[in-house]
């Protein structure tokens, strides 16, 4: 598994498969972005990219040139709006880690895009978009998770371990019919 990141990444790497995962990462087409105070945010087809654009995104403790994000991995996004004094953000959560603030360290999140309120909504269209994407991966890894299931229960079925009425009840559950 390759852990590098970034655009100098694809230099660094000395794996062959891990150079052709990130050239193929690289030429990825970006679907739409939306410009931040301090990153920018790129949706491609099956990730987001986080990008520090400015000279100020280096303050920021653990931020990188950028970080790319599969959206599979995303369990869910917080997005605050922005306010007349206050700047928004959208914030991408891997997994719930019990309760916590969530206002507490925005700022020093890598997976944090803060936006004024005069980007807002691109960061709104930009939010339904990978939404859009995180139901469709769903949606696919459900199918195809049922398919797997209906392969398990033909191989039961074949082994006479379940009768056919069995498989035939648990197929049409399984497909919704």
């Amino acid at each position: 598994m390759c852990e590098a990141g970034g655009s100098s990444a694809l230099s660094s790497c000395s794996n062959l498969q891990c150079r052709e995962f990130l050239k193929g990462k690289e030429m990825q087409e970006v679907i739409m972005q939306a410009r931040g105070a301090y990153r920018d945010l790129e949706l491609l087809n099956d990730m987001v990219r986080i990008k520090r654009r400015s000279a100020l995104g280096f303050l920021g403790r653990g931020s990188k040139i950028e970080k790319d994000i599969l959206i599979s991995k995303i369990v869910s996004i917080r997005f605050k709006k922005a306010g007349i004094l206050a700047d928004g953000y959208i914030q991408f959560i891997f997994e719930e880690k019990g309760p916590r603030d969530p206002e507490s360290d925005i700022v020093d999140d890598e997976n944090v895009v803060i936006f004024r309120s005069s980007q807002q909504r691109d960061f709104e269209a930009m939010r339904e978009a990978i939404e859009q994407k995180m139901t469709g991966t769903r949606r696919e890894t459900k199918e195809s998770s049922n398919f797997d299931e209906l392969e398990r229960l033909a191989a039961l079925l074949d082994r006479k371990i379940i009768t056919e009425d069995e498989f035939n009840q648990k197929k049409k559950q399984l497909l919704g019919l």
